[in-house]
């Protein structure tokens, strides 16, 4: 499969990211709460949009049926970063229409095939926030 890297990235994750980091990299939007993420979508009309699920596992149905059921919103891919497997959880995700699904470990394993999982779907700038945040 050939994946795309992303222009305009839309995060939905606690405040874990440095806001110096945030600032300097344009294409990531930030937010913190699950009713701004239609009003962001909105506004930025992001590439992608990744989620942290261990964050919003209890909004993240709603919204993905919503993002899924709308043809506005077809084109955007959408990533769940999550901090372990779980089989169950990530089949369901899928069939809601998660595209990615990226767990913790990944980002701390410093294998080649790891990190060039992760960089093939995310640029450098996102990547980098990712493995950043994933250390706190």
């Amino acid at each position: 499969m050939i994946y795309h890297k992303f222009e305009r990235v839309l995060l939905v994750a606690p405040n874990i990211f440095s806001v110096q980091l945030l600032n300097s990299h344009k294409q990531i939007k930030h937010i913190t709460s699950a009713d701004r993420v239609f009003p962001a979508i909105y506004e930025m009309a992001p590439n992608m949009i990744v989620f942290d699920y261990d964050y919003l596992s209890d909004d993240m149905e709603k919204i993905l049926r919503r993002i899924r059921t709308n043809p506005y919103y077809n084109k955007i891919k959408i990533c769940c970063f999550k901090s372990s497997p779980n089989r169950k959880i990530d089949t369901f995700l899928q069939v809601l229409g998660v595209n990615h699904v990226i767990y913790k470990d990944e980002l701390h394993n410093h294998t080649k095939a790891a990190i060039n999982h992760v960089k093939s779907i995310f640029d450098s700038a996102v990547t980098d926030l990712l493995v950043n945040a994933s250390f706190q």
